[in-house]
């Protein structure tokens, strides 16, 4: 008898199936675990601040917010206008997305569309993501400052 079984041994374990039902002792059963949506593990860091606020654990002023990403007001603003565009899904920083990533960045990119229609002409803000603690990443789950009434290329930010 061969057994062909292919799955990824991330979603896949082998279990003991000799039960009352498959007593010969020959019988290998796998059991698999659901697997991610598609755009990943969500809210899954327990020490994560970000996502504590995803999981409404800790409060944080929301300005939008949809099945994929959150926007709350950055509690040390830069700027009139400074937010923080978080996706629900824990990824450390830009150097760890990865080509199943791509349908949630776009997700932020389409909210980050959103807040610049809010803002008042002319329609001008700055993106920005601090990648890894050199380049001054405070909270190590990926997010994008949204920055608008100052331009933070002529003065300090």
């Amino acid at each position: 008898m061969v057994l062909l079984i292919l799955v990824s041994a991330e979603v896949a374990e082998l279990v003991d199936a000799r039960d009352s039902k498959s007593r010969g002792g020959n019988t290998v059963s796998v059991r698999l675990r659901p697997s991610a949506p598609e755009l990943g593990d969500f809210m899954n860091s327990q020490d994560c601040i970000f996502c504590k606020i995803i999981n409404k654990e800790i409060s944080a002023k929301i300005i939008k917010e949809n099945n994929t990403v959150i926007v709350i007001e950055d509690i040390f603003p830069k700027a009139p206008v400074h937010y923080l565009v978080i996706p629900k899904k824990h990824i450390v920083n830009l150097s760890t997305i990865t080509s199943l990533d791509k349908e949630l960045v776009w997700h932020m990119i389409e909210i980050i569309k959103e807040l610049a229609n809010d803002l008042p002409d002319p329609k001008a803000f700055n993106t920005l993501s601090n990648n890894g603690k050199e380049a001054g990443q405070s909270v190590f789950h990926m997010h994008w400052h949204f920055i608008s009434g100052r331009n933070i290329v002529e003065g300090e930010f």
